[in-house]
């Protein structure tokens, strides 16, 4: 019995220490992002993204740039394989999809507070809307996960990986069970940029959904 007991002690002692362990890089970690979103003004990076289904099979692949303008402003602009343009100027969001010549307009407040956008471009207290734990997914980069507090968000994790200070990926896992993939280019921050990216007047000869509240 008493051997028993010994054992289950020590296997209580190296679980706290594993999570010791774990919570020490997660601070670790969490200050890298704090730190990279600190002083930032400005991003745009060029990206790959591919979304994954829950059994691991590629769905689809896309390619275009990235433009941040904080607080609150960016512009996801998709080239490859179709145009679409995801644009906010901190209040409104349109989605464009050229090929179907359709725009949608939505409140940002209703939709952005818990995902992507809202990390790299808004101004929110990470803590207050995550929780972070160390992801050691890889040797290559260093990652961060974030588990959104909000049980209602549109994704169930957010995996951030880092190079040294550089942002390289990140992998988001919505409640479908579905997995998408951001792998960025060369980042480059606090370049002055312009502001009509962040502005949009839908075309004449497009439907328009307004969804706005």
């Amino acid at each position: 019995m008493r051997s028993q007991q010994k054992l289950f002690g020590k296997a209580i002692l190296c679980f706290g220490l594993l999570l010791f362990a774990n919570l020490c890089a997660a601070d670790e970690q969490g200050q890298r992002l704090r730190e990279f979103l600190k002083d930032l003004t400005s991003l745009s990076t060029p990206f790959e993204q591919t979304l994954l289904s829950q059994y691991g099979e590629e769905l689809d692949k896309s390619r275009g740039m990235l433009y941040v303008q904080r607080p609150g402003k960016f512009h996801w602009a998709y080239s490859e394989p179709y145009v679409q343009n995801l644009i906010s100027d901190g209040d409104t969001l349109w989605i464009y999809d050229e090929d179907l010549e359709q725009v949608t307009i939505r409140d940002v407040a209703s939709i952005i507070e818990d995902s992507p956008a809202a990390l790299l471009g808004g101004d929110i207290d990470i803590d207050e809307h995550y929780v972070l734990l160390d992801a050691a997914i890889d040797s290559e980069l260093d990652w961060l996960e974030l588990t959104p507090r909000d049980e209602e968000s549109q994704y169930a994790a957010i995996r951030i990986g880092f190079a040294g200070d550089e942002l390289q990926k990140m992998i988001l896992f919505d409640a479908l069970g579905q997995t998408t993939q951001i792998e960025f280019g060369q980042v480059k921050r606090n370049l002055e940029l312009d502001r009509d990216l962040f502005q949009f007047s839908p075309p004449a000869d497009v439907d328009v959904i307004d969804s706005r509240e």
